[in-house]
């Protein structure tokens, strides 16, 4: 340290050091940062203004959180050919609840089934209907009954159901009712936190956009809460969700992003132990005398089996 420098003491402890970095990191870096320094102030012209790719404040989202997002895009497009956006929240309600504000207005509806996630029923109940925006309960299994719904009400704009469910894993044709969707102007969502795209990937089947909580299986080890959306609509993504997640504050921090993207290194090896786990415990328990009922899709005896 030079001797002779001008500057307080004070000033020194509180001045931002340039990053004392010669090599790369071989792994994600945090970066922990609420705003980003420009190179000149056209830079934060360019960049406010949108001519110019770059970060600007953590709420916007950072280089840690976007990293992370671009690879769940890649891992639930993998060899399909199709191009995706990803956006992290800081919760699996988050995503769903920035989704539907993003897309849904008042007057519009909801084709769901009543099999789904407690808390996501919760948030069409109390927080959604006040806004009028209104279920539409349905067996998504009785594809008629799907489309008499559909025809009878134009106000329907988004079918949205978790395949398998949570928790007695229903599944649904995604294929089916992502073309039932399109063909009555409505979007198709699904959530895909219990397969995660290593054994299913919606968007292959005409999903229009994916929701997880990847709290769950993508990170894999309970300690971080966060959610992300993958959509194929990439100008909506970058335009719409990302302007109300930025507005309502449902933003991913970069910590839990990080910890998302430990855990993905090992999703493969993870979900095949975990589905050879769960198929052992439910052939055990589905002997038991004790238990009247096994609800595993890998069962023979279980009406989704494949």
């Amino acid at each position: 340290m030079n001797k002779n420098n001008p500057l307080e003491f004070g000033t020194v402890c509180a001045k931002e050091f340039k990053e004392n970095r010669t090599t790369a990191p071989h792994v994600l870096p945090i970066y922990a940062t609420s705003s980003f320094a420009f190179e000149s102030l056209q830079q934060g012209i360019d960049v406010f203004t949108k001519k110019e790719e770059g970060h600007i404040y953590g709420r916007f989202g950072n280089p840690t959180t976007d990293t992370v997002a671009r690879k769940i895009a890649a891992l639930e497009t993998h060899q399909l050919n199709i191009d995706a956006e990803a956006i992290l929240f800081s919760s699996g309600m988050a995503a769903i609840s920035t989704l539907m504000l993003a897309t849904l207005q008042a007057g519009d509806k909801v084709l769901t089934p009543a099999n789904i996630y407690g808390g996501t029923i919760e948030l069409i109940n109390k927080v959604l209907l006040p806004l009028r925006i209104e279920p539409v309960w349905a067996d998504l299994n009785d594809l008629r009954q799907v489309e008499q719904l559909l025809q009878q009400d134009s106000t329907i704009k988004m079918i949205y159901f978790e395949t398998p469910a949570n928790p007695l894993l229903a599944c649904a044709d995604m294929a089916a009712i992502s073309e039932l969707a399109h063909q009555y102007e409505c979007i198709a969502v699904v959530d895909n936190t219990f397969c995660t795209p290593y054994i299913q990937q919606p968007l292959k089947f005409g999903i229009d956009f994916v929701v997880h909580s990847t709290t769950k299986y993508l990170n894999g080890h309970g300690n971080s809460v966060a959610g992300a959306v993958i959509g194929k609509d990439i100008a909506f993504m970058k335009s719409r969700l990302f302007q109300t997640m930025k507005l309502v504050g449902t933003n991913c921090n970069a910590w839990d992003a990080w910890l998302i993207y430990n855990g993905l290194k090992t999703l493969e090896l993870r979900m095949e132990r975990h589905s050879s786990n769960a198929m052992q415990l439910a052939e055990y328990l589905e002997k038991h005398r004790a238990i009247a009922k096994v609800y595993y899709n890998g069962l023979p005896s279980n009406p989704d089996h494949l």
